[in-house]
């Protein structure tokens, strides 16, 4: 049974006063347009709960899911809705205007931004540096996209791609970067993990694992805008014993009693596979490492005060957890019955998603309400997703949506779709009720 080992009132507390970077006012992406394409859903009709019903409590309605992007059959059209988007997603940001940035990577190693627009529209930028290829994208608060690539071990290097497409040749930040700061040594800065994200004051915040007097672990840096970097959280624990060692290991998971950030100890069995930061200042993280014999993953939360608090963890060879709800945005449960966690982490709005094992019902129909294209139709049959779950406020969990890589922006949860076998994809998004 996976072991959940966060308070729900101290969950609340840590969500409530986070919010991503968002801009509700503007239409979010994939806007439907005047178009035959269009992939639209009528909500079923639920009846109403009592006015002094707990909204955790309510029927949730049958939300449509909304195709934005993809199930069409050209390959180089401009309209998202026409367009046969292949290859695998490996990360999705949703920018503050609305527009869907997609680090895509097809079938002959070849990487590239996809941009889908509020309008409809969609844009292509190849991303080529002759190097190898990173997995992460996040983007900054002018709308910038920033991708991490590589050439080899020890060379990561990040790049920014502006709201036009434009690139430079020289990166934000590589392994080479001479910099100054607690802890950051010139030629040091960021080192093989390679995730990161941007805050809202459009700063790099990234994992490094630094190494010293025979010890290693795993810091949280971030890039200052006058060109230093600070470790905001982590430090390398020191041990003498094989066994203490594994005692380290598994309390980098959970925060130190001090809950102060730059306390935590870490660990090389230690990696941070996601970052997320909120534009109150909190970073979320997902760490994973060994924890009483077995895999963990845990959701930690640093505060802009410098606090570490854990969120959730699960044993990743678990099993249990919730079963998924016959129809979306239902509730499951608490934050403690959210089952085994996987890789994906996202938050806005006070909310949090993440993926877990899916133990979805037999008919998943309610999850793809809505109509669509052939070829739309094509991709959503072959898809084979986790269960994206949202952690509310309240500590209440419910699944919006089965899919891949996911995003949360403007009020949605927006949702790759493939099919492995044709290597097509869709991106499709869902309304969160309020």
């Amino acid at each position: 049974m996976p072991r959940l080992l966060t308070a729900t009132v101290a969950l609340a507390l840590v969500i409530t006063g986070c919010s991503i970077t968002t801009n509700p006012s503007s239409s979010p992406a994939g806007t439907p347009q005047a178009h035959e394409q269009t992939s639209t859903g009528t909500p079923e009709e639920s009846t109403p709960a009592p006015a002094d019903t707990p909204r955790s409590q309510q029927p949730a309605a049958t939300t449509p899911f909304e195709i934005v992007a993809g199930g069409g059959t050209d390959a180089t059209a401009d309209k998202a809705l026409d367009a046969k988007i292949l290859g695998a997603a490996w990360d999705i940001e949703i920018a503050p205007d609305g527009t869907a940035n997609l680090l895509i990577n097809n079938d002959r190693g070849q990487l590239r931004l996809e941009r889908i627009r509020p309008d409809g529209t969609r844009a292509k930028v190849d991303l080529d540096y002759n190097r190898n290829l990173g997995r992460r994208i996040a983007v900054g608060p002018d709308g910038s996209a920033y991708v991490n690539l590589h050439v080899g071990e020890k060379n990561d290097a990040i790049y920014r791609i502006k709201p036009d497409g434009s690139q430079s040749g020289q990166p934000v930040i590589d392994y080479t970067t001479a910099t100054t700061g607690i802890d950051a040594q010139p030629g040091k800065a960021i080192g093989k993990f390679g995730t990161f994200t941007v805050d809202a004051k459009g700063r790099l915040v990234f994992a490094v694992e630094v190494s010293k007097g025979g010890h290693s672990g795993v810091v949280i840096r971030r890039l200052e805008t006058d060109g230093t970097v600070r470790t905001i959280a982590g430090k390398r624990a020191k041990f003498t014993t094989y066994d203490a060692a594994v005692a380290a290991s598994a309390a980098a998971l959970h925060p130190p009693s001090s809950g102060a950030a730059l306390d935590w100890e870490t660990t090389a069995a230690v990696r941070i596979d996601e970052l997320v930061t909120q534009s109150d200042g909190t970073i979320l993280l997902a760490a994973v490492g060994d924890d009483n014999g077995g895999t963990a993953r845990t959701i930690l939360a640093i505060t802009s005060t410098g606090k570490l608090t854990e969120v959730a963890t699960s044993q990743l060879g678990g099993t249990g957890g919730a079963p998924v709800a016959p129809a979306p945005f239902t509730q499951e449960g608490t934050v403690n019955d959210i089952g085994v966690l996987r890789d994906g982490l996202a938050a806005a709005g006070g909310l949090i998603a993440v993926s877990t094992t899916k133990h979805a019902p037999d008919d998943t129909t309610a999850y793809y309400n809505g109509k669509y294209t052939p070829g739309q139709r094509a991709v959503l049959d072959q898809a084979h997703g986790k269960a994206i779950r949202l952690i509310r406020p309240d500590g209440s969990i419910s699944t919006g949506a089965l899919g891949a890589e996911f995003a949360l922006g403007g009020g949605y949860l927006y949702v790759v779709e493939r099919d492995f076998l044709a290597n097509e994809l869709v991106l499709g998004r869902v309304k969160i009720p309020a």
